[in-house]
């Protein structure tokens, strides 16, 4: 009996959809629904390689990022097997860890870049690797469901996938404090930090792609672009009602004070003074609290280093954090508390910002392997 998977299960499906005037709109779906699609490295080179091809097909005009099932678009990434991978490398060169980043950066680096447009359709859970994918895309929609966040603090690890770079496009010090503390954010907040473009209801999606079905498909990007920024601008004024309240964006303004702090102690001194009463609030300090203190060192200085920097500049910055995240042992501590035992009493080492060196931080910074170059070098 055949041991291979039948197209159904191949854990992303492609499909393309006939335009009226000949062209196509292609899709990706993300197909690990019981995993919230988290992405497996098999799922990263699946993509890379097939938007290769759509890249070169004239008769594809643009690219649909979807997902199966309907709690998430993709919840992160594939952590068990980077967690086995730490178990079984410790300290030493992690190839499984450094291969699975280094390629997953260079898939996010790809989408930021493609030529043709992309829409990323974020229903549910959008987090993590997951946020990668979407925040690579032209047209980033966001759902009545949508619930977005970097939540890489409490794991041992960094807000990584681009997020040094997307994190400093966002409204004021939102992304800062998102990724300090991992807070999520719905439909309306998204759109309001500059995380989403467009809302438009889960159910519209058939619609919304049957509408782009009947643009007047052109050989330029840039024209495609502007008609479908018509086209899904008119989709969401037709369900703006059903926008969820607002809450990040009613703290704005104490949120910009907390993180305005002239280093990272004093930021989080403010942030984990809060003592009011709004649940939204106070989940995002408790978490900070409880975060990896390497983790949230990185998040900080990341953040900091990549203001001024491209995205490839800022991936690189990643690569560094995440392999020695991976090689310190705080990834493999906070995947074990959240994933593998679920006790959620990770015993972060240092245990808190203060033991955390000047030394350490550095050695954070750095590249870890001497005879072994960064596999972004050349992005």
């Amino acid at each position: 009996m055949s041991q291979e998977k039948s197209v159904s299960e191949q854990p992303v499906l492609f499909s393309e959809k006939l335009c009226s005037n000949g062209k196509k709109i292609a899709i990706a779906t993300l197909n690990a629904e019981k995993a919230l699609n988290s992405l497996s490295l098999e799922m990263v080179d699946m993509i890379s390689a097939q938007t290769e091809q759509w890249e070169s097909d004239d008769s594809i005009v643009c690219i649909l990022l979807d997902s199966a099932g309907d709690r998430a678009f993709a919840a992160g990434g594939d952590i068990r097997m980077l967690y086995e991978s730490t178990v079984e490398y410790g300290e030493n060169y992690n190839a499984y860890a450094t291969d699975f980043f280094s390629r997953e950066y260079r898939l996010n680096h790809r989408l930021h870049n493609f030529p043709k447009p992309i829409i990323a359709w974020g229903n549910g859970f959008v987090m993590g690797g997951g946020m990668g994918l979407f925040e690579g895309a032209d047209f980033r929609v966001v759902t009545e469901s949508t619930r977005i966040a970097m939540p890489e603090v409490t794991i041992g690890l960094l807000p990584d996938v681009g997020g040094t770079w997307f994190l400093n496009q966002t409204r004021g010090n939102s992304g800062l404090f998102l990724a300090l503390t991992g807070a999520q954010i719905n439909a309306t907040d998204a759109m309001y930090t500059g995380l989403a473009d467009v809302f438009i209801p889960h159910a519209e999606k058939a619609a919304m792609l049957d509408t782009l079905a009947e643009l007047s498909w052109t050989a330029s990007a840039d024209e495609n672009r502007q008609q479908m920024t018509v086209a899904l601008e008119t989709l969401q004024d037709q369900h703006r009602a059903m926008l969820p309240a607002a809450q990040l964006e009613l703290h704005m303004s104490w949120i910009d004070e907390a993180t305005s702090g002239a280093n990272l102690e004093e930021v989080v001194a403010a942030i984990t003074a809060y003592e009011g009463d709004n649940k939204w609030l106070s989940r995002a300090v408790g978490t900070l609290k409880k975060g990896c203190p390497a983790s949230i060192f990185l998040a900080y200085e990341l953040n900091k280093r990549g203001r001024d920097l491209p995205l490839n500049e800022c991936l690189k910055l990643e690569l560094i954090g995440t392999v020695n995240c991976a090689k310190y042992g705080v990834f493999r501590e906070g995947i074990r508390a959240q994933i593998i035992e679920k006790d959620n009493k990770p015993n972060f080492q240092p245990a808190t910002l203060a033991e955390l060196t000047s030394e350490m931080r550095e050695q954070y910074l750095t590249w870890p392997w001497v005879d072994k170059p960064s596999p972004l070098a050349d992005l």
